[in-house]
């Protein structure tokens, strides 16, 4: 994980440099890095992040922090409308409660009996965005905007914190990259807010993003495996969403 934090806070740091040195050369005509139609900025996100758990032996346990913290693309097609993309660093974490015991066979005097088992996750992945972003023209330097989209990430790590695991031991903090944890997931993604202009086409941005993930977190295949077979199976999906205060600069 710290390779990739690295790597991104460098390349972070190196894009605010030219960023820097460009809006002092250029001063208040500046265009933009890339021309009038470009917007490139640095944006570093707190969040709260749980688990959507649609099934009846799974559920979500509160929620955690986290962040988030990458680069931002944007490109206008037309004065009001473009895209927007970028590269980002994820650290998300969930809590899940399973609910499992021995079936309810129904006969007279044999009762379920059901035990908790309570797993702490903490993933980091690679966020790469996508998606369609509408402004409102500037007015007293505040611009408006909102945008729709999805997301694709890449596991980079994961860990958990197995509280009476389904063999009945705790486990604290053991790597569960690509034994419980999927590799990849989606999400839709939607998000609002507003960029003052300072200088130039430099702006600070604050809004909202809120994540929705299509993709089931946990890898059935692999899950179901590590649970007694007189236990209920937990094939209940688990879903990460996200809300994220953005906070960052535009150039």
């Amino acid at each position: 994980m710290k390779k990739y934090i690295s790597i991104l806070l460098l390349l972070s740091t190196v894009f605010f440099t030219y960023a820097h040195k460009y809006q002092a050369n250029q001063g208040d005509g500046a265009t933009g890095l890339l021309g009038e139609k470009t917007r490139l900025g640095i944006n570093f996100n707190p969040l709260l992040s749980w688990s959507r758990t649609p099934g009846i032996e799974a559920d979500n346990k509160g929620v955690r922090m986290g962040f988030q913290f990458g680069l931002q693309f944007d490109y206008y097609f037309a004065k009001n409308y473009g895209l927007t993309t970028g590269l980002y660093f994820d650290y998300l974490g969930t809590n899940v409660n399973y609910t499992l015991g021995l079936p309810d066979t129904g006969s007279a005097g044999i009762e379920a009996k059901y035990t908790d088992y309570l797993h702490k996750y903490t993933s980091q992945y690679i966020e790469l965005p996508i998606g369609i972003k509408l402004r409102t023209n500037e007015f007293k330097r505040i611009t408006v905007y909102g945008e729709l989209g999805v997301s694709t990430m890449v596991l980079v790590s994961a860990r958990g914190t197995l509280i009476n695991d389904f063999d009945g031991v705790k486990k604290d903090q053991v790597k569960v990259y690509n034994t419980r944890v999927n590799v990849f997931d989606m999400a839709a993604s939607g998000g609002a807010g507003i960029e003052y202009n300072i200088a130039g086409k430099t702006s600070i941005v604050a809004g909202l993003v809120y994540k929705y993930a299509f993709l089931n977190h946990i890898k059935d295949d692999k899950f179901k495996n590590s649970i007694p077979a007189t236990l209920s199976t937990a094939s209940d999906p688990i879903y990460l969403n996200y809300l994220a205060l953005r906070v960052g600069v535009l150039f």
